[in-house]
């Protein structure tokens, strides 16, 4: 276990890193020390990459979870819990809020219009977690404490009319989407070989992206193109999509391994 002063110095790569975890470790001393579920606000891959690795040199992972309102979501919060609460617990107190907004049929919407539109309200990105688009409109988590206040001013996405209503987060409406599975093999299930099948890259160009931060292995960023890939990890490529490893098959007479996965398109 760790001091704070010995965490920032050891993860803290910039002044909003060092704000980012401070902010979190006095998160979790509060509810220590006053018995009672904090939280920080959303946090995305990247934040809660850096964050996680606090948690864990903190010693607090015992009371400690990322929850975004559904099991798969990208944005999330960090919850601090007390002895009372268990984990389930801890997700059903979380301070989330689920805003439905319903647009005409007619209506094209994308995700860009609906968050474009709720920055324009001149909040932080961070008080919005997820925003899952479907054939109905979007179901869109925030915070509960701007929930009222979105719910009186978003009337507009992408310069069409919309409308609001809060519903229960465990009725949450999957975003649609199409899912492609495809196969292939590779020399080795390193992070770099099943970038470059699953989203058709040149091995280069998909180190290239690791390298860079824009690849995502469940959900964090791994900076490492050797890291092993699993049987049921999920890839995200930025600007790319999504993949799900489904089953690791046979390998060829020349030693390369088949590779079974589902991709979002």
């Amino acid at each position: 276990m760790k001091s704070k002063q010995e965490i920032l110095a050891a993860l803290a790569r910039s002044n909003e890193e060092r704000l980012l975890l401070a902010g979190l470790l006095d998160k979790e001393q509060t509810c220590v020390s006053r018995g009672y579920l904090t939280h920080t606000k959303f946090l995305d891959p990247n934040e809660r990459a850096i964050c996680a690795e606090a948690v864990r040199l903190s010693g607090a992972a015992g009371h400690a979870l990322f929850w975004g309102g559904y099991e798969d979501a990208e944005r999330g919060v960090y919850l601090f819990y007390p002895d009372y609460l268990d984990g389930d617990g801890a997700r059903q107190a979380a301070p989330l809020a689920l805003l439905r907004a319903h647009k005409r049929k007619e209506d094209a919407l994308t995700h860009r219009d609906y968050l474009g539109a709720l920055m324009g309200l001149q909040i932080e990105r961070a008080v919005v977690g997820d925003i899952l688009v479907h054939d109905e409109g979007a179901d869109i988590l925030v915070l509960e404490e701007m929930a009222d206040f979105i719910l009186l001013h978003f009337s507009k996405a992408g310069r069409k009319q919309i409308s609001l209503t809060r519903e229960v987060i465990g009725n949450l409406k999957a975003a649609s989407v199409v899912e492609k599975s495809g196969s292939g093999s590779v020399a080795s299930p390193r992070l770099d070989s099943v970038v470059a099948l699953v989203f058709g890259l040149p091995r280069a160009e998909a180190q290239a992206r690791i390298e860079k931060g824009l690849v995502f292995l469940n959900h964090m960023p791994c900076l490492k193109p050797e890291r092993q890939v699993d049987e049921g990890d999920r890839l995200t490529v930025r600007g790319l999509g999504r993949a799900r490893i489904e089953a690791f098959g046979g390998t060829s007479r020349k030693g390369r391994l088949f590779i079974n996965f589902v991709k979002t398109v």
